[in-house]
């Protein structure tokens, strides 16, 4: 059977579906009653017309569910299978975008390195690093027969050597200024424009960095575990896109064997990043997902506010929708190779500024999920979830009574980051229910991914675009 990935389909699915992202999987908290790991089931949404048991976990607003129906179209059916459904009472909050600031880099910087001693991360070309850029030019440009091995056209090592050329020229200027041996530069913890830590002695000094330039940037470097790494931190406010981010990562390459045996579980790799969040944040935070892929893993983590995991899914940049969120969501991403942090990612930090007095007064569980029912009657495609119809199919694997099938497997309450329209900076976080599963057609089951197919506002039903950010 063809079946198209999601990553082939994300615009056209943007539009039609809320977004697809892996759940929370393991329901363990960090940074959470008094810095200790501890188990914390994921909790969901809120019915008062049902009187159940007031426990940590919630209030159970919906029994389990059995539950089959078709789309508009026909070609796929809807099957809901799912646990009981609990919910917290929790309010509205309303937020706004962190800027990383200096302190946070030092804060990194004595987790990571053990101190602050540490040096701008600027590479400067030596003198002898200069001379021998020169002769590997020289050696290309001598070589036409080379390049043309390498698969060039003779127009394209035309072209290729005039850039050489300019290069050489550029190098040959930069020579007289340049160091002997470079000693680094401490670092002065400013944010500097992008260009300053991108200057490349090779590139004339005409290259147009405006855009660039619109985000403000602190690379530092240090060693870790006895490896060159570093750390950058970037912020850039403008409308058409927010940055804020912070990256750890070692400077050496790493090799991802993937025929390799993990060198350590998955709960150890959990422990170990679990341990190192708690340096890093002052946040409480849950892992999202834990993937593993030979001697590599990848740990991601998602915020915990009120005890309810916040949503982490693709936000689309390319919309044309005059309120659509130019912020991603915030996330926390550790890499594991051998056993070995290689790298940390915190993207999107965002801050609290305030609280409704009174939690949210949210809908019925029955109308929420008249809501669901009616969104995946309607949006709910082949299309959207990647699937191949019968007359593209190449194979015999599958027949026309073999429908694709959107398989809701799991409903829970979360916190959903929302835009709030009219406005470049302010953002809100509101209860949702999250409606999650995996597509399948015939025997093809695609639950390697959990597609969010749904997520509705637990206060007034609609359904949130988490492609657009509201």
């Amino acid at each position: 059977m063809k079946i198209r990935k999601y990553a082939c389909i994300a615009i056209s699915a943007a539009l039609l579906m809320t977004g697809c992202q892996a759940t929370p999987d393991q329901d363990i908290v960090a940074n959470k009653n008094d810095n200790q790991a501890s188990q914390n089931e994921t909790s969901q949404s809120v019915d008062d017309t049902i009187a159940i048991d007031e426990n940590a976990d919630g209030k159970v607003v919906s029994e389990a569910i059995s539950d089959s129906f078709d789309s508009t179209e026909g070609d796929v059916t809807i099957k809901v299978q799912a646990d009981q459904v609990r919910a917290k009472n929790v309010p509205v909050l309303q937020a706004e975008a962190q800027s990383v600031s200096a302190d946070d880099v030092k804060r990194w910087c004595n987790v990571f390195f053990g101190t602050e001693d540490v040096y701008e991360y600027r590479d400067k070309m030596t003198k002898s690093d200069i001379e021998e850029a020169i002769l590997w030019r020289q050696q290309k440009i001598s070589d036409r027969d080379g390049l043309l091995a390498e698969g060039y056209t003779e127009d394209e090592i035309d072209s290729t050597i005039e850039l050489y050329q300019e290069e050489i020229n550029n190098l040959k200027s930069n020579y007289d200024s340049a160091p002997e041996k470079d000693e680094g530069t401490k670092t002065d913890w400013e944010f500097h424009p992008s260009s300053y830590w991108m200057k490349d002695e090779a590139n004339g000094d005409d290259e147009d960095w405006s855009k660039e330039d619109k985000t403000e940037s602190l690379e530092v470097r240090g060693d870790y575990e006895g490896k060159g790494a570093h750390i950058s931190a970037s912020n850039r406010q403008d409308a058409d896109y927010q940055v804020h981010d912070m990256f750890f990562v070692l400077n050496d390459e790493v090799d991802i064997n993937h025929n390799a045996d993990p060198v350590i579980s998955r709960e150890e790799a959990i422990q170990m990043t679990s341990e190192k969040l708690k340096a890093l944040t002052d946040k409480e935070w849950q892992v999202d997902s834990a993937d593993n892929n030979g001697n590599q893993w990848r740990i991601k983590y998602v915020p915990v506010i009120n005890n309810l995991p916040c949503l982490l899914t693709d936000l689309s940049y390319d919309s044309t929708d005059a309120y659509a969120a130019n912020l991603t969501y915030e996330m926390l991403e550790f890499e594991i190779i051998d056993g070995q942090i290689t790298s940390v990612e915190w993207d999107s930090p965002m801050k609290i500024t305030s609280a409704d007095n009174q939690p949210a007064e949210m809908l019925p569980f029955d109308d929420i999920y008249t809501a669901f029912k009616n969104y995946m009657q309607v949006k709910c495609t082949m299309t959207s979830l990647g699937m191949a119809s019968d007359d593209e199919m190449e194979d015999e694997t599958t027949t026309g009574t073999e429908k694709v099938c959107a398989n809701v497997n799991d409903i829970r309450q979360m916190y959903c980051r929302v835009k709030v329209k009219n406005s470049d900076q302010a953002f809100e976080y509101v209860p949702v229910y999250v409606f999650s599963g995996y597509a399948s057609q015939g025997d093809y089951k695609e639950d390697w991914w959990v597609n969010h197919f749904c997520v509705v506002n637990a206060t007034d039903g609609t359904i949130i675009n988490t492609w657009l950010g509201y």
